[in-house]
């Protein structure tokens, strides 16, 4: 099955841009960053909080950080799509409480020429310096945070899935049982199933496994060995992240690794 992935790492600790070119589809997961693109060839039908979508060639697609999407590609055939994918940190330190904590309401939507405008940015990326970069980033951001809204509100867990993703989010390495999950919410498991399903759009189990991926990813990006970060995020050893990492994210560990250091000097 055709699979290409290029990762790179910008000049700017925080950022990186990813192009991939796959047939692959993608299970349910999330990013802790925040992820703006286009999508370059084919086109890939994704569920996220907002329902199903669907993007086509020089669509715009988004992504913010914690949001569970997917993504199958259309009719089976291969498509490329090209990310750039920001930490909330470096958006907060440039944009103060501008923009800090806010989200991207579409996650794909048809504006040729803001996709050429991202386009540029990630093709210059590379050799652009530090002023240059901020600027374009956040020219970015505000143009899509604030010209391109949608005016439903997203709904927040309920209660009861809330505490089950505080017990998940605070101790990803010793895995719950759903009887304990029901227990914290107060449901019986099968209510408790039911309604994270509803409401996040997966199990437990599966939610619980994407998000060891995204503790691993961090702490390779921290410096962490490979082996290092399997036992941080919950893995059983190396090769079980390994799987679930490429499985998800579309690269291996060791090439998230090898991304991060080629990063070129900052200028």
């Amino acid at each position: 099955m055709l699979h290409r992935v290029n990762c790179t790492s910008a000049a700017l600790p925080g950022l990186r841009t990813v192009e991939i070119l796959t047939q692959r589809s993608f299970p349910r997961h999330a990013h802790d960053e925040y992820g703006i693109g286009v999508m370059l060839e084919g086109g890939h039908r994704s569920w996220s909080g907002r329902g199903e979508i669907e993007a086509r060639p020089c669509d715009i697609i988004t992504v913010s950080p914690n949001e569970l999407h997917d993504g199958i590609p259309l009719r089976g055939a291969p498509r490329r799509w090209w990310m750039l994918y920001v930490e909330p940190a470096v958006i907060e330190r440039w944009a103060g409480g501008e923009l800090a904590g806010r989200e991207f309401s579409l996650p794909a939507l048809a504006d040729p020429p803001l996709a050429q405008r991202i386009a540029r940015l990630l093709q210059h990326l590379p050799g652009a310096g530090a002023d240059e970069v901020a600027e374009g980033v956040l020219d970015l951001f505000g143009e899509l945070l604030d010209e391109h809204t949608d005016t439903s509100v997203a709904a927040l867990p309920s209660r009861g899935v809330a505490r089950m993703l505080e017990r998940i989010h605070d101790d990803p390495r010793n895995a719950p049982a759903l009887a304990e999950l029901a227990n914290i919410a107060g449901l019986t498991p099968y209510a408790a199933l039911r309604r994270f399903r509803r409401e996040l759009g997966t199990t437990p189990r599966a939610y619980l496994l994407q998000y060891r991926v995204r503790q691993a990813h961090k702490a390779i990006g921290e410096g962490r060995t490979l082996a290092d970060a399997a036992q941080l995020a919950g893995f059983a050893d190396q090769s079980h992240m390994t799987r679930a990492f490429a499985r998800q994210l579309g690269l291996t560990p060791g090439q998230w690794r090898t991304s991060l250091r080629q990063r070129p000097p900052a200028r």
